[in-house]
């Protein structure tokens, strides 16, 4: 449109942009073309253009929609997260710290690399020639997602951009496209005062993106009246809009003539009074919606919550009907770890050749064993072959690229996807239905807007249609919305069926926190434990049983093949009904603490990790609800139990 047109082809020198742009937009659309047009019209080095995204699974969709709009050109963009950006700038290695579980040191490299790029501790005129040469001829930086950057992250672009150097040449062009409205990691230290600041930082008035390409005319409208009330708003006066040639259309999409109950409109469903009830209406009315359609596809629908709590009632049911569904909960720490990734990595090292490409890479994967995690490695070397063009590179560099790429895995939708708003971001699906449940919570450093924000995230992740569950009592957006034409709000559902026992279950998926990582580590390597737990592959059933201290896991022959970690602890009034082999990782003597490596009797060894599957056990329930009655004789209503989440 006129004005993505007018951001895209701005010929000025020296010049800051801010892009606003709301949901659904075309802001990566504007950004990708951004660098198309410095390459293509202004005949921009590619090699002086640098663009950051929040993750990689961002980078990998920047860097493939340029591929397919610039071809080989753009090979020499650097296309980055802030993090991989700034472990290149130290020389850190993801493989060098993939025994750590955790992310503190990230922050620490982030630091490194913005007291690298100022030069701190040498004179000034070392300091610039230092920052010259570490910034390798850039001239262009633009960032994606800047409402969502912490503090290390904003000092980082502003360290690489100059915003602090006296000389106007020293500086380098700054396009940074957000959303304040979008701003939902405040508990990761995202703050959305860095963009409220942007244009005092590089003098920058905003320029809006506002038409959207994505949701129908009922969901946009519906998404304003969420998001107008919001303070402090940059987009105050500027409402997302449909976009110019969708606007003679009905409001409702093609459903204004599909759907005979919503025609179109986004439904507001009352759901029972629990979260299995909420689960059965939400079901049932997402297969109502497939009745009316012939090709409905359930790997573009979502169902999305402010917890995973209230997702495991939906994924049971599922199960239970044939309905393909998955999770979104995958824990990154494993990926690196898992047997087959380290597989992979020994069979690289193991080769007379230091070089790899595309076709070697899949070579290995059709000779190994099919499986969930073979699968994966699929859709990594694919990432692999979209960022190298296919390009023979060496064996290191791939390695290292694995490392960093099994940090934020974001797996190929098969079946419903099951998610929290959190990691929604950036999704988008045909038909959404977002739970009720845990709305009222405000997080850990979010102001009083956060909960709307994150609500309106959720609502425009839906292209075609979008249903909002009801639970009893308050709800901190839905009680203040208005009768407007956008929503239809439906009567109570009535006749539902009895639910199953199964609908009450909770799934844990464990990540290498949880488990007992020296387990086998302590046993001699010709020990039977070893050869057991060769034998085991995902999906395998284990069996659970309290041991002296910690949760043994059980093999179909009774062997212990793992324990959980001391501090392990079940959801409250749960018992574990069974488990599921999950993966199989592996670990070593380095990665061990010091304390613990004088008992090790292994150099390397595999661990398992299970998805555990908790019912409520009845004996702990009946006995805590006698308890509540004792301690309440009047009979008042006390809330709930304490949540097994």
């Amino acid at each position: 449109n006129p004005i993505q047109r007018r951001i895209v082809a701005d010929d000025r020198e020296q010049t800051n942009v801010l892009v606003l742009a709301g949901p659904g937009s075309g802001k990566t659309r504007v950004l990708v073309h951004r660098i198309a047009y410095l390459i293509r019209a202004r005949r921009e080095n590619p090699r002086g253009i640098l663009a950051l995204a929040y993750n990689r699974h961002a980078a990998v969709e920047i860097r493939r929609r340029l591929v397919d709009l610039i071809g080989d050109d753009a090979r020499g963009v650097m296309v980055l997260t802030c993090h991989g950006l700034a472990m290149r700038l130290v020389g850190a290695s993801f493989t060098g710290r993939a025994n750590r579980l955790d992310d503190a040191g990230f922050q620490e490299i982030l630091q490194q690399a913005v007291a690298l790029l100022r030069g701190e501790g040498l004179p000034p005129e070392e300091a610039d020639e230092y920052r010259t040469r570490l910034l390798a001829g850039f001239r262009w930086i633009l960032v994606d997602e800047y409402q969502d950057i912490a503090e290390d992250q904003y000092q980082l672009i502003s360290a690489l951009a100059g915003r602090t150097m006296a000389e106007e040449d020293d500086r380098i062009s700054l396009f940074a496209v957000g959303d304040d409205d979008q701003n939902i990691y405040a508990f990761n230290g995202a703050s959305v005062e860095f963009i409220r600041r942007f244009e005092a930082d590089y003098g920058a008035s905003p320029v809006y993106l506002t038409d959207n390409y994505r949701s129908t005319g009922h969901i946009i409208a519906a998404a304003n009246t969420v998001i107008e009330p919001a303070r402090h708003r940059m987009k105050t006066g500027h409402p997302i809009q449909l976009n110019r040639v969708r606007r003679k259309e009905a409001l409702g999409g093609m459903w204004s003539g599909r759907d005979p109950v919503a025609r179109g409109q986004v439904q507001i469903v009352p759901a029972g009074d629990n979260p299995i009830t909420q689960a059965q209406v939400i079901v049932a009315e997402l297969k109502r919606l497939a009745g009316l359609t012939s090709d409905w596809d359930w790997s573009s629908c979502a169902v999305v919550a402010r917890e995973w709590k209230y997702l495991h009632p939906v994924r049971s049911l599922c199960e239970l009907e044939g309905i393909p569904v998955e999770m979104a909960n995958e824990e990154f720490s494993v990926v690196w770890h898992l047997r087959e990734t380290q597989g992979l990595v020994g069979w690289l090292r193991s080769r007379d050749s230091r070089l790899v490409k595309s076709e070697d890479l899949n070579d290995w994967l059709v000779e190994q064993s099919p499986g969930p995690w073979i699968e994966l490695l699929q859709e990594a070397i694919a990432e692999f072959t979209l960022e190298t063009s296919g390009s023979e590179t060496s064996v290191d560099h791939f390695i290292e690229w694995l490392a960093e790429w099994g940090r934020e895995v974001r797996r190929r939708q098969r079946g419903l996807l099951l998610t929290t708003a959190h990691r929604a971001k950036g999704l988008e699906f045909d038909h959404v239905a977002v739970l009720d449940g845990g709305w009222d919570r405000v997080g850990r450093g979010e102001d009083a807007d956060a909960t709307r924000r994150l609500y309106y995230v959720a609502m425009t992740r839906a292209r075609q249609t979008l249903t909002l569950a009801r639970l009893p009592g308050p709800h901190p957006i839905q009680d203040a919305l208005p009768d407007v034409p956008s929503l239809h709000r439906r009567s109570a559902p009535v006749n539902l069926p009895p639910a199953a026992p199964e609908l009450a279950r909770h799934f844990r998926r464990l990540s290498l926190r949880d488990v007992f990582l020296s387990f086998a580590g302590y046993k001699h390597p010709d020990h039977p434990v070893h050869r057991a737990i060769a034998a085991l592959s995902p999906r395998d059933r284990l069996d659970v049983r309290a041991g002296s201290g910690r949760w043994e896991l059980l093999d179909c022959n009774g062997t212990v093949v793992g324990q959980l970690a001391g501090s392990f602890e079940a959801p409250d009034e749960m018992r574990c009904a069974f488990a599921t082999v999950w993966a199989v990782a592996t670990w070593d003597r380095e990665g061990s603490e010091p304390e613990y490596r004088d008992r090790l009797q292994c150099d390397r060894w595999e661990v398992v990790v299970p998805e555990l599957v908790f019912e409520p056990d009845s004996k702990t329930v009946g006995m805590a609800a006698k308890n509540r009655m004792a301690n309440n004789p009047a009979g008042r209503d006390m809330g709930p139990t304490r949540s097994s989440g």
